[in-house]
């Protein structure tokens, strides 16, 4: 898994609380050197990384890899099933197969109302 946790150490490191209010004398003249642009980008460290880390969650998420998010989190659709298992019989096809609706599986169910659906246009001479 890609995705990290923040911790008030990372947080603490990246957080503008710790700067001067406004720009400071250059170092050279005894100030601590912080420009405007320097205090700017203190402002958009922590929601930079905000938005890495949950990038790099809906990566992991989304991943179908061995050591992803998706591996490690059941569906409850089947007792064995993870998410990411979902994926990928959302993108194979399969995933009808075996969702439950109705007593039966999606598919089934989906294939016996076309079924219906079929002999009613042919009862009325529309197939």
């Amino acid at each position: 898994m890609t995705a990290i946790k923040f911790t008030d150490a990372i947080i603490t490191l990246n957080s503008v609380s710790s700067l001067p209010t406004h720009p400071t004398a250059p170092k050279a003249f005894g100030g601590l050197g912080y420009t405007s642009v320097d205090v700017k980008a203190a402002f958009d460290r922590l929601p930079r990384l905000i938005c890495e880390r949950f990038n790099a969650l809906l990566d992991d998420v989304s991943s179908t890899g061995d050591s992803s998010l998706a591996a490690a989190m059941p569906t409850g659709i089947t007792s064995s099933q993870t998410l990411r298992d979902l994926f990928v019989s959302i993108g194979d096809g399969t995933v009808l197969s075996y969702i439950p609706f109705e007593g039966v599986t999606l598919a089934s169910y989906l294939a016996a109302l076309r079924s219906d659906l079929d002999r009613a246009l042919g009862a009325l001479g529309l197939a």
